[in-house]
């Protein structure tokens, strides 16, 4: 508007000055607008504005001046003014309206300017000029923003892309340290298991028997221990300080602490053993820089077949005794204090039992009293333990420890295990 203002009063006269400075002023709102960061209000406004400012222009320019071809660049400013696409159909479809109703209502209105031949071909000149350049101009700006989306789809895709292949990479590397870490620990787990008694060693010297043994992890903190000694024949189940690799880490230090009290040092008497092996335990952590204070708890039983006295001393598990045809079970209860370091140190104390046959003694960790599980999921505590013990007394070793293993698998459900467990039976 602003540029057509002069060529208006130089060629055309000064009867459409007054109504050009309103439409521009008009058109000017939309700036303010903008400025208030109104700017749905702001399109709204500017579309209608703009439509409202070129319709009287149509009635008081004789026909043939070309001021309806300024309707073209207004039709497409819907495309880019509105996101919704139904909205910008419908305003398009107004403009369309408009054009065909000034193009057939024209001839009804007197013209107010009177122009010449000469003057209306060079306005139609300036008009065409005016909607080329809106054109172009709306169509640049429209192909600009297109080069910017698609810009930003472009890098957006190279980004995703790379990401991916990156994503992909830390895949690939992760699969490769987890399949390098569970072969270590799967090579731990044979390790381990070469410090174990075997089933055949355990069924040899201890052949109405069981070990029932379930690591929480692949390899455990729990484990068995046995060592056949003249007439005697030593067994224990230990629980080491913590589960998985740290726990299995402990448990081949406190194995190999209690061989040495055995082979090394010939110790028979299993409150020696024991504090033989505290003391070897704690000279192997003291060596480290750190405060190391891993230990064990356990259960250590010197059974003689010959005259069936036990021998039995404890750190904090207890040994449990059913005797023949009873209805209760006899506990042994263990000291206080673990093999390790330990803030009051004092010996162990050596149980003699008079075992006769018939007997069953049970070691154990606390990894199955401990278990959460049952409808409520709650931990299955010793009460519940020893009534299940006692409801399958009758049973031989061997069903006693599937009947352990079912009752365990029931009771835990669909919940972790929460410790390792190593229970031990052995019927005089």
């Amino acid at each position: 508007m602003v540029f057509y203002l002069p060529i208006e009063i130089i060629f055309n006269s000064t009867e459409l000055v007054p109504y050009i400075i309103l439409e521009t002023s008009v058109l000017a709102l939309t700036l303010f607008f903008n400025y208030k960061k109104w700017f749905r209000c702001t399109r709204i406004y500017f579309f209608f504005a703009s439509l409202v400012s070129v319709l009287p222009m149509m009635y008081f320019v004789p026909v043939g001046a070309g001021h309806e071809f300024l309707l073209l660049p207004i039709a497409i400013l819907p495309a880019l003014l509105f996101h919704n696409k139904t909205l910008g159909f419908v305003m398009f479809t107004l403009v369309l309206v408009v054009f065909f109703v000034v193009l057939n209502t024209r001839e009804m209105v007197d013209d107010i300017i009177q122009a010449t031949p000469e003057q209306l071909a060079f306005f139609r000149n300036i008009y065409l000029a005016m909607v080329f350049v809106l054109t172009f101009t709306i169509a640049f700006y429209f192909r600009t923003i297109v080069n910017d989306f698609e810009n930003i789809i472009k890098t957006k895709n190279f980004l995703l892309k790379k990401s991916n292949e990156e994503i992909s990479l830390q895949k690939t590397e992760i699969e490769t340290a987890h399949g390098e870490i569970k072969a270590s620990i799967s090579y731990a787990k044979r390790i381990q298991e070469a410090i174990l008694p075997s089933d055949n060693f355990l069924n040899k010297i201890l052949p109405n028997s069981f070990v029932y043994y379930r690591p929480k992890d692949i390899v455990a903190g729990d484990f068995y221990w046995l060592q056949e000694v003249d007439d005697h024949i030593l067994f224990s189940a230990a629980d080491c300080t913590g589960h998985g690799v740290p726990g299995a880490m402990v448990s081949v230090v406190c194995n190999n602490s209690m061989n040495q009290a055995v082979k090394e040092f010939g110790i028979r008497q299993p409150s020696l053993i024991l504090e033989k092996t505290r003391e070897l335990v704690i000279e192997t952590f003291s060596k480290s820089i750190d405060n190391v204070q891993d230990g064990m708890d356990l259960a250590l039983c010197s059974l003689n077949l010959n005259t069936k006295v036990l021998q039995y001393a404890g750190a904090h598990n207890p040994l449990w005794i059913i005797r023949k045809d009873s209805d209760e079970i006899e506990e042994v209860k263990a000291d206080k204090l673990p093999v390790g370091n330990y803030a009051h140190m004092t010996s162990f104390t050596n149980h003699h039992i008079q075992l006769h046959e018939g007997d069953a003694i049970y070691l154990f960790s606390d990894g199955y009293v401990d278990q959460f599980g049952g409808e409520k999921g709650k931990k299955f505590k010793t009460t519940q333990f020893k009534s299940l013990l006692l409801s399958i007394r009758g049973l031989s070793m061997d069903e006693q420890k599937d009947a352990l293993d079912a009752a365990f698998i029931s009771w835990k459900g669909n919940l972790e295990q929460v410790d390792d467990v190593c229970i031990i039976g052995v019927k005089v």
